[in-house]
């Protein structure tokens, strides 16, 4: 055989086994690829961990949508408004068992329009990061349905709670318990929520916080104490101004028994001296001595719901003498509006300090 002819044959064998190396590690990654496919969408992803973990991220990213398909909303809220209004009832001494047992009936009543308003607040709060509050013709805008919806949210501590990380998820057949640890922004306490899960035919869910009860019981505790720190150091300022809100009130009420379209010169002045001089100067005053005072963590929210209705206060006082010096009808409107902001933000101080049973006097702001 011609050396030229050896050599090319030479040369095809060494090609053909080339191409038959190729291929078969061609099809080994191929039959690697279908393999990791199949346990990644037969096994790992039908996990309830990483259904957890889909949660999770989906809380960093802001992506509502994918939130609720691994947690069901609707079932947490209405588990959680359950255990979140036994543990204000629990912590209420002041209500007798027939109080209680009406109290309850009547949260049992409107228990589907204030968790469904938790599951849609949840919601937006996941998707743009920022917590509404109930605006227009939202029934639970203010006290409509009898409550206080702001303040039921805060003593909900959804709003406070940062997740810190997943411990670990038990499967038991249809169900799972997942341990995860968060951490109270408001007391600093950190404590392992246990979630129930469930799996649907979307796959995995959250569909209830197990220990709820006992973590709003754990928070309460770690904030009963800066509370009550914060209240004894503010009860001076309060006692001390106390009387002389309620001296300013009346002489305020006196001079506006009459209506505001016979308000006579005299009349004006006296309002405008009162409010002006008196009231709002008192005001800011008492507001400048409560901000001195050391908030505690757990009291920050009762600081800030007292200032805003001292700021509320004066921002009304200040709309009525614009209104009484020429001002228009928009500005007396305005300053109805902000007195009864005012009176909201003092209502909800109240049910503060009473449901924590650390004090049970509240500044008689005027």
């Amino acid at each position: 055989m011609p050396l030229d002819e050896f050599a090319w044959r030479v040369r095809l064998a060494r090609r053909r086994r080339a191409s038959q190396r190729k291929f078969r590690a061609a099809a080994g990654v191929i039959v690697l690829a279908i393999a990791v496919l199949a346990w990644y969408l037969g096994y790992y992803i039908q996990r309830p961990a990483y259904a957890l973990e889909q949660a999770a991220a989906a809380l960093t990213a802001h992506d509502a949508e994918a939130f609720q398909r691994r947690v069901n909303i609707n079932a947490a809220t209405a588990a959680g408004y359950d255990d979140l209004t036994y543990v204000l009832f629990s912590g209420d001494t002041h209500l007798k068992e027939k109080e209680r047992n009406k109290s309850g009936k009547f949260y049992e009543s409107i228990k589907d329009s204030v968790a469904g308003g938790m599951a849609q607040s949840i919601l937006t709060a996941v998707g743009s990061g920022t917590w509404p509050t109930p605006e227009g013709v939202d029934p639970l805008k203010g006290r409509q349905l009898g409550i206080d919806f702001e303040y039921l949210m805060e003593c909900s501590h959804l709003r406070d709670t940062t997740l810190l990380h997943i411990d670990s998820v038990v499967r038991d057949g249809s169900t799972a318990m997942a341990n995860i640890a968060v951490r109270d922004e408001g007391t600093d306490l950190e404590f392992p929520l246990q979630l129930r899960m469930e799996r649907g035919d979307t796959g995995w869910q959250v569909v209830r916080i197990v220990n709820y009860r006992s973590y709003l019981e754990a928070v309460q505790k770690a904030a009963a104490s800066n509370l009550g720190r914060y209240i004894d150091a503010t009860r001076p300022i309060v006692d001390r101004y106390n009387g002389v809100f309620r001296s300013k009130q009346r002489e305020f009420r006196n001079l506006t028994e009459t209506g505001r379209s016979t308000y006579t010169t005299v009349y004006r002045k006296s309002l405008t001296h009162l409010l002006q001089e008196d009231m709002i100067p008192l005001l800011k005053k008492y507001q400048k001595e409560l901000d001195g005072v050391d908030v505690p963590h757990g009291a920050q929210y009762l600081a800030a719901q007292r200032k805003a209705a001292t700021e509320a206060f004066i921002g009304a006082y200040e709309s009525f003498v614009k209104g009484l010096n020429g001002g228009t009808t928009e500005d007396f409107a305005r300053a109805e509006t902000l007195h009864k902001m005012a009176l909201s933000y003092d209502l909800r101080v109240g049910d503060m300090i009473r449901r924590g049973a650390v004090s049970a006097e509240t500044p008689a702001t005027p």
